[in-house]
This record gives C-alpha cells, structure tokens and sequence, in this order.
C-alpha cells in the first residue's frame, strides 16, 4: 500500500477493502527498517463486473457469559461483565468506469467497540476538589472508528498502471489511556482524568505505479501521505477550572488531566503530516531474484502558533491528596507546543541465490535517519515567561548500514528436509527529534503543600521566581523550571551522530523443517535478539556522594514476597542539592554494560488432511533478559527496569536501584506459548473451525506511598523536598511474579448460503 505505518499515528484499516493480507515472519529481507513480523495488506481493485458485499458484527452485555467466581469477589470485583458493546459493520463496492481501462472500488466501514473497567466510577462530586464515586456509574471506555476508502485503478498502456486512492478517517480513543489495567494498589483513573482524543479530519492518499519492461524486469515506484489532526479535548463533566488531584489513599486520579504537557496527557491538538516515497526495480532470472530501491519519508509535527492556550492543563497545576488532605502541588510549563521536523532515508539491494541445494538471501540496507527542530516562539503561561527558542539541526543524525543474510539448504536433496539461518541488524522505526529545545526544559515542577489554613489554596509563590520554600509550600523539585535555557536535558554528540550508533538490534535464528507425510511438515526453530548502543540519562549537576541511602518497610501483606520485609537500594538526593538538574543524554558503554537479549524456541505442526481439513499448531518457550546493573550504586543515573533507551520512569515512581530491579530474568514459563487451530468441513456444507490459545497471565505489579514519616528514621533526616514529602515505590521486581496463565477456546460453525450471484 506505499504506506508505512510504524509511528504512523492512528490509522485503523478498513477490512472491507482487503484482498488479502500477507504476514511475513521469515528474517533476511533487505525491504524492512525494522525487524520482526511484517505485514503488507494487499487491497481490492474493481473489475470489469460490477460486485459489491456487506458485512455486520454485533455484541453486547447479554451476550456475554458471566465468571464471577469467589477468588475474583474477594479481590473486589463485583460484576464480571465487561462488555458494553462491540460493533462492525460495512460494505464494499466496485466496477467498472470503462471497461479494461478505468475501474473503480470503495469501502466504507463503521467499527468500535466499548467496555466497562471494573473498579472505577464516575465522580459524584465532578467539579469540586473532592471524589464520592458514583455507584450508578460505573466507567467506560469508548474506541470508534470510521472509514471511507476510494481506489481507482488505470490501465493507461498495456504495461502501465497507476493506481489512487484516498481513505478519509474520524477515530476517537474516547477517553484516552482509560485502561483500567493495573498492578497491586494501582492508581485508577476515574474518567474525567482522561482527555478525549478525537483524530479527525484524517486522510491517507496513496498513488502507485508499476511496469514490467519485460518477463525478467519490473519497475515499482509510489507515494503516499498521512494527514491527521489529533485532538485532546475534556469531557464534558470538566469545566475549565477543574483541577486534577491524585489522592494517595484512594489510588485515583480524578478531577481532570495532568499527565504531561504533550497531546497524550493535556487538552490539546496537534498537527502530523506524514509524506511517503518509493522506487524500487526488480531482476528475476533463473537463479537470481534481484532487487533494489530507495524509500524517503518527511514527517512534519506541529504548526507554529498552531495552539497558545495556557489551560491545556487545566490552572496549570493539579494536586495531590492524602484522604483529602493536600500533601503537594504540581506546576506546569504551558502553553507547550512541540514542532520538529524529520527525514528518514533507507537504499537497499538484495539477491535471492539458488545454487544447486542452496538457496541464499544476500542483502545490505543503508538507514539515515536526520531531525531538526525550527525556530519556535512559546507564548507566556501562569508560571513561566514567553519562550523563544533557536533552530536545530541534525538532532540527531544516524547513518546505519545494515546487513541482511539468509540461507536456506534441502539437507536430503530430495525437497522433505530444509536447514534455514538467517542474521540481520536493524534500527528501530523513530520520527522524533532528540534534542528539541522546547522538550528539553523542565516541563513541571513541584512543591510539597501544607494547608495549614485549610482553604485547599497553595498559599505561597508556585513559580520559580522564589524556588526555596515559602508560605505554605516547600522549595521548587527544579531550580531550571522557568528558565530559557539550554534545557535541563542535553545530549552529546555520540547520543546524536554517528556510523552505527543508533539503538539497533541483531536478530539471528536457525531452524529444520521436515515433511513427515505428504501435507504435514514439522518445523523446529532458534531464535536470538540483542540489543546495542543503549543511552544513559546522567545528571551532571549532582555526584553520587550527593545522595543518601535508605530502606523502607514493606507492608504486610500476602500478595507481596516477603511482606513486612525491608526494601533497600533506595536514594534521597541531599536538601543543599536539591532541585539541581542538569541532565546528560549519552551512550551507557561509559558507565558499563548495558544488555537485552532475548532467546526462544518454537515448535510447530502443520497438516491438511481429509477432504478439506486443517491444523497448525504448536509450543513457543522464550524469555527477554535484560540487564542495566550498571546504574547500582550510581543514583544521579536515571534508572528504570523497562530498559528503554535513553531510560524513562513511569512518573513520580521509584525503583529501589537492587539486582532484582537492574537484572530483570522472567521465567521461562513466562514466555511460553501452546496455540493451535482447527479447520473441517462438514456435511450440508457447514464448516467447523476451534482455535485454542495458553499463554502466561499478565506480569504483577505493586507499588506504594510512603511518607516522610515512614522514611525518615532510616534515612537519618526527613526528605529533601519537606516533611510533608512522600515517595511511591516500586516492590515486586518487574516480571518476576504473574496472574494465572490464560486459556481461551473458540469454536465456531459457520456456513455460507448462495442466492443466485450472492452468498
């Protein structure tokens, strides 16, 4: 379709329009960017007959089987019914504009789906700085898409054709993020903490052109774009002066969204244009299958002055509780908008080589990939200035040169048993600019609260014009908050340039494939991906001597290890440091080794057999290790067990810096996988098909609140940023402990009635 969509932004494709969906697992190919399972959707053209279809899906709460059994009661679930309501439906049309030259296809399509999220309720007391759920109404999600594709297919000469289409969404994730998934004491959205984001008006027009010179010689070019407008709107429940608190007690956020300044986590809109460009040309002998080309993509985000409204976040700040009581107040640099620039370039050339028994895939892919950032100007907000901020370029600049190897070997000669290898370097799929001024600055800060007069006002200075403490409130968590500066977060060179420094992986695997009768094969495969060239996050402001050690005690609790336990590798940075940021962006190999390697096994069976049956089934054990120990010891490094790169902590969360946090190493059972599926006609021309799936349940989480009070008598002080303080702390090590495994069964019995030239 000429359309790739890794960080495509939300376009959803329309099912009516598929002529067929190819899913390629197989590694070695020169044509992707990025590793993994790839997929090319192949889309309907008209004919020269006109035809047409009509599909509808339909599910509700009553058609949903109820499970509500007492170990599910007793962790607080009340009702088990989850569905509110799934829909498709849609149709399809197409023929001729003239005959065995123009024709024509579309498909419109309505779909979405909604679900009820146990646990959390609307609030009662909406539009005032206090939460009472409402038991009457329990929250919802509410996911609907739209889609209204055109094609139009052009013989224009006996070798040429050129094909349009243009596909017009309106999406929504409505209200976005509301999940409802969580660990042990999660914090729970209530839904007004949710934006609505609405993804409309959204147009992907695409224009392709193919010519076969000859029966060797095929030339390929296309170009595509994605324009799309993201909107992060309230809902209606919140007004304008709605604040968003957490309460510590609850676990909830509630009141409004204040997640972060960007279009994910404010009420805000962004601009994203996406253009796409392909050439390719490909040579087909008997024993060669070659082929080369050349892919750019442009992505333009934001629109200068596009969007200067302060109240994004809603009093740019919101509030955090403890039973209703204030305990801190969290202040934001809005208005905020981001505008950067990208290009992305890939070249590759590949041949597929059959000698003899042999058959080898040779390819190499070159990857740039360069963003800049444009002049910006950033109006003045409740607690910062007018910013204004210089052009960037070359942030970053990658260059890649990737190799693509495969081999394959029919071991007897005879076409039953086939050795495979294969080996790739790839780079992941990015769009964003690393070093963006205006991202760079300190996006929020804050202040401990005591509401001595309890008024629920922070009486005191918020912005940074008195950073240390005054009135009601404790020193400002950034000293850099407010400044126009170079950013509290910079980067060096080798986290932005370089041959070969960008994040990338190696994905290696080796397989046999063995028929055991005629339509039954056997295929047992190895597969190994590891990762490089990870980033660090250093604080240069402060050392390590500028912090201070300590534990705290676990609750006792029987959903915890070790309950009532200590809980060390935990660090307060020192009250003369606080607030200092300077942030450093650089390659991990400075500070140490820095691993993610991933190992598995996969096991499969396919057959036909019978007259029309069916069967591919089979066992996949693998686990991802990953390991960033390097940061033990080192608190002024960001540390975080997700082992993104550069890291990043899920907010106002901490990590105790342990090797049961830094060395994440999952069970093997963890990652293991039976899964097959099942396919038989029957008689009076019904067909019969079960699929089965077990798999591992999803990782516990568990994290808490401690208050200064709490740390204090180990820490030897109270916290640095005041009495009042608290520190929510991660205490199940990441992927060390699951919900039971998953099991799910499908059987379905379907048959197709025919009426005439309809079925």
């Amino acid at each position: 379709m000429n359309q790739n969509q890794q960080a495509g932004g939300v376009l959803s494709f329309n099912s009516q329009g598929f002529q067929e969906v190819v899913v390629e697992t197989s590694g070695a190919s020169a044509e992707a960017i990025t590793g993994g399972v790839q997929v090319n959707i192949i889309p309907k053209d008209g004919g020269n007959q006109l035809s047409g279809s009509f599909a509808a899906a339909y599910a509700g709460p009553s058609l949903q089987n109820g499970n509500l059994i007492d170990a599910l009661v007793a962790r607080g679930l009340t009702t088990d019914i989850s569905i509110r309501r799934s829909y498709d439906f849609g149709g399809s049309l197409g023929g001729p504009i003239k005959r065995d030259k123009l024709w024509f296809f579309t498909a419109q399509r309505w779909w979405g789906a909604s679900r009820y999220l146990q646990g959390s309720y609307y609030n009662a007391r909406q539009g005032t700085l206090f939460y009472s759920p409402d038991l009457g109404r329990v929250s919802h999600n509410n996911e609907y898409f739209e889609d209204h594709s055109l094609r139009l297919t052009w013989q224009a000469a006996a070798k040429h054709k050129i094909v349009f289409s243009l596909s017009e969404q309106n999406n929504c994730s409505c209200p976005f993020g509301l999940t409802g998934v969580g660990g042990v004491n999660a914090v729970i959205p209530a839904p007004e903490s949710r934006g609505l984001h609405v993804y409309n008006p959204q147009y992907v027009p695409i224009v392709s052109w193919s010519f076969p010179a000859t029966n060797k010689l095929l030339f390929e070019a296309g170009a595509s774009a994605n324009i799309l407008n993201e909107d992060s709107r309230p809902q209606v429940e919140v007004g304008p002066n709605d604040i968003r608190v957490q309460d510590l007690a609850l676990n909830l956020n509630y009141g409004s969204e204040a997640t972060n300044n960007t279009w994910s986590g404010s009420f805000t809109r962004r601009f994203v244009n996406k253009f796409n460009y392909r050439v390719s040309a490909a040579y087909i002998t008997g024993s060669h299958a070659f082929k080369t080309g050349y892919y750019l993509q442009r992505y333009d985000l934001g629109r200068e002055g596009a969007y200067n409204d302060s109240n994004q976040i809603h009093g740019a700040r919101d509030y955090t509780f403890r039973n209703a009581v204030p305990q801190s107040v969290r202040i934001w640099a809005v208005p905020f908008e981001v505008v950067e620039n990208s290009t992305a370039v890939g070249i590759f050339a590949q041949d597929q080589w059959t000698v003899k028994k042999m058959t080898l895939n040779l390819g190499v892919r070159y990857d740039s990939f360069n963003a800049s950032v444009p002049a910006h100007h950033l109006p003045a907000g409740p607690f910062v200035p007018a910013r204004d901020f210089a052009a960037v370029d070359n942030v970053p600049d990658w260059k890649n040169v990737n190799p693509r190897l495969g081999v394959s070997y029919d071991l007897l000669g005879n076409g039953k048993t086939a050795i495979k290898a294969s080996l790739g370097r790839y780079v992941p799929f990015t769009t964003a600019a690393s070093n963006n001024p205006a991202s760079n600055q300190a996006s929020s800060a804050t202040r401990t609260w005591n509401d001595s007069n309890g008024n629920y006002v922070p009486d005191c200075v918020l912005d940074a014009s008195v950073p240390g403490a005054n009135g009601e409130c404790g020193a400002l968590s950034d000293t850099t908050f407010g400044q126009v500066r170079a950013g509290n977060t910079q980067y060096a060179s080798d986290a932005l340039t370089g041959f070969n420094k960008q994040l990338a992986d190696w994905q290696g695997s080796v397989s046999i494939q063995q028929q055991l009768r005629a339509g039954m094969a056997l295929n047992v495969g190895y597969f190994r991906t590891w990762y490089s060239n990870f980033l660090a996050t250093d604080n240069t402001a402060v050392t390590a001597a500028n912090f201070t050690q300590y534990c705290i005690t676990a609750p006792v609790d029987s959903r915890l290890p070790g309950g009532g336990n200590q809980i060390c590798g935990l660090y307060d940075v020192n009250p003369a440091q606080f607030g200092r940021t300077l942030n450093l962006v650089t390659q991990a190999s400075h500070y140490g080794n820095q691993t993610d390697v991933y190992n598995g096994v996969d096991v499969t069976v396919t057959s036909r057999f019978g007259t029309g049956g069916q069967f591919a089934g089979g066992l996949s054990v693998g686990r991802d290790v990953t390991d960033n120990c390097y940061a033990l010891g080192n608190p002024q490094l960001v540390f975080a067990a997700s082992n993104t790169s550069p890291p990043t902590v899920t907010a106002g969360t901490t990590q105790p810096r342990t090797t049961d946090f830094c060395h994440v190493s999952p069970p093997w059972l963890a990652g293991t996988q039976v899964k097959f599926l099942l396919v038989y006609p029957l008689p009076l021309g019904l067909q019969a098909s079960a699929t089965y799936q077990n798999m591992s349940g999803i990782p516990v989480s568990a994290n808490n609140p401690f208050t200064n009070a709490q740390i204090a008598p180990s820490l030897g002080r109270n916290l640095a940023a005041g009495s009042t303080a608290q520190v929510r702390i991660d205490m199940i090590a990441p992927q060390s402990q699951y919900e039971d495994r998953l099991q799910q069964l499908d059987v379905r019995v379907a048959r197709i009635f025919r009426f005439g030239k309809a079925r």
